[in-house]
């Protein structure tokens, strides 16, 4: 697992424009974080994206992507089961 959680990372951080790429499991713990990111912040990130996906009931519906903008930052944010990825750009 931890190889796959390498390559998503790497995967990501390479992308233009992003600038930290963090990956928290179900729990909030910090799996991966790469680049700008404070990994103190997965239990927060992990938070929004599990209060989010609760707000619709269809579980045929794709898990939402949550987006905070601040003047400097872009944050995206999914959780996809077991675990949230948020890419900082």
């Amino acid at each position: 697992m931890e190889s796959a959680v390498i390559s998503v990372m790497d995967s990501l951080i390479n992308s233009e424009e992003v600038k930290g790429v963090l990956i928290a499991d179900e729990h909030g713990l910090c799996l991966g974080a790469k680049g700008t990111v404070n990994p103190s912040s997965a239990g927060f990130i992990s938070a929004i994206a599990t209060h989010a996906k609760s707000l619709h009931n269809d579980s045929n519906i794709q898990a939402p992507i949550i987006k905070i903008e601040t003047e400097k930052l872009t944050i995206l944010i999914q959780n996809n089961g077991n675990y949230t990825i948020a890419v900082f750009k």
